[in-house]
């Protein structure tokens, strides 16, 4: 965990890790992680975000509506049926929960969790799951998104394009940065010497 103030950046999950860290959080019948996971990389959303939603916002729905909080912008998110599916079947297997509620209440405190919940739970599975990651936050789930559209889409400058829309980023050289992009380029050029 890093000491308050300081500037840390998270990396994204390579998406065969974040698919085994569902399977694991799963197995283990942690549903309202697995949740948490999915709703943070398939609406490619801030924490800030993901805990103001309610069931009824995202169950059975083929968009949500968000006010960002760091923005102040009202956006609509597409909600895609595979991701609704999976919604619904965490839903039962939490045994169905008000819908009226925020979905990341903690039961002990009746209140929602906090960023820093979050980040501790994300410390624990790294460790048990032995998660293949460096820096890993609350952050890592949108940047996993931006990584796997810029991977599907065929690592083109449309993908680019796009997701400096959806991430709503200044320019194309910020979302190329967000994603991860320019480390890795610059490191495969070094990785690629042969002598």
């Amino acid at each position: 965990m890093s000491v308050r103030g300081s500037i840390t950046t998270s990396d994204y999950l390579p998406f065969d890790e974040y698919q085994r860290l569902i399977k694991c959080l799963d197995d283990d019948g942690q549903f309202l992680w697995c949740t948490y996971c999915v709703l943070s990389f398939c609406l490619a959303l801030r924490i800030s975000d993901v805990l103001k939603l309610t069931w009824d916002e995202v169950l059975n729905k083929r968009s949500v509506t968000v006010k960002e909080k760091k923005t102040g912008k009202v956006k609509s998110i597409p909600i895609g049926s595979n991701t609704s599916e999976h919604l619904m079947e965490l839903y039962n297997k939490l045994k169905r929960p008000n819908v009226h509620k925020y979905i990341f209440i903690n039961n002990e405190t009746n209140k929602v969790y906090t960023r820093q919940n979050i980040n501790q739970n994300l410390k624990k599975w790294k460790d048990k799951y032995h998660i293949q990651i460096g820096n890993f936050s609350s952050h890592t789930f949108r940047k996993t998104f931006g990584r796997y559209v810029y991977n599907k889409m065929g690592r083109t400058e449309e993908s680019l394009v796009i997701l400096n829309q959806i991430f709503r980023h200044h320019s194309i050289q910020t979302t190329m940065i967000y994603i991860g992009l320019r480390s890795s380029e610059i490191g495969s050029v070094f990785n690629s010497i042969e002598i």
